[in-house]
């Protein structure tokens, strides 16, 4: 008798040393955001990374409905929009538009998402310099669950495409506190941003190539310009815009108000 409630407290201690709470990021909860992250940037212990100044619509978080075999009904979109590395990159090392948390060991991942137009389309999970895992998917209309479970110790768990996918809810277990790295992190621009009437005006420019790129607010680009000095322009309709500025000086978003 004495050795069976042994056993038996030994199994409830067991469960409840290997039970992990879980992490959940359902970006139907999350805030609009018409133009994305110019940087990067840590919520909720997700770490959003856009990469270079060239990407500007990077995490853009719209409204957008889908529903899951697991009856999940979503109503809002997080969208990479491209690849998580270039055409001279390799896949197993994201440089751009991934996510990613710390996991403190032992992890089951799962990833409700759809692909951002038609062909075959790869999500993948790995740790920034292997891939832990991937899934090739076709179907543009239909959302899908993806599940991988990690074993192994505490580390960094990237999530990113091959190009556009979007994103609706992300659930880990384990999760620990997630902090950028070195390389995820870029400099604010220096540069001035302002509006006067329906004219943007862009100055004190640091570097000789500049991607100034502007947005309505709805994050339809409705203007796009290279320039190696200061510049101004003009914008027809009212309304509110949000400009940004990048270059490897760095990056800046200015909301301006066009009259």
């Amino acid at each position: 008798m004495k050795k069976s409630l042994l056993l038996l407290a030994f199994s409830v201690v067991a469960t409840v040393n290997n039970f992990k709470a879980q992490t959940t990021w359902d970006f139907s909860s999350w805030a609009t955001n018409a133009t994305g992250e110019p940087t990067a940037v840590v919520k909720n212990n997700l770490a959003l990374v856009p990469g270079p100044a060239t990407v500007t619509n990077f995490a853009i978080v719209e409204a957008n409905t889908a529903t899951f075999s697991d009856s999940y009904s979503a109503t809002k979109r997080f969208k990479l929009n491209g690849g998580g590395f270039t055409s001279t990159g390799v896949n197993t090392t994201p440089t751009q538009r991934y996510i990613y948390f710390k996991t403190n060991g032992n992890s089951s991942i799962s990833v409700w998402y759809k692909n951002g137009g038609s062909g075959d389309r790869t999500l993948y999970i790995g740790t920034g310099t292997a891939i832990l895992a991937s899934k090739t998917y076709s179907n543009s209309s239909d959302g899908i669950i993806y599940t991988y479970d990690y074993v192994g110790p505490a580390t960094d768990i990237y999530i990113y495409g091959d190009t556009s996918l979007n994103l609706y809810k992300i659930s880990a277990t384990n999760v620990g506190t997630t902090v950028l790295g070195v390389s995820d992190v870029k400099k604010e621009s220096k540069a001035n941003i302002f509006s006067s009437g329906n004219k943007v005006y862009v100055s004190n420019l640091e570097s000789k190539h500049t991607q100034v790129s502007v947005f309505s607010a709805n994050g339809s680009l409705v203007k796009s310009l290279n320039t190696s000095v200061d510049t101004n322009f003009e914008i027809n309709a009212k309304g509110v815009y949000f400009v940004n500025v990048n270059s490897e000086a760095g990056q800046k978003s200015t909301k301006v108000l066009i009259k």
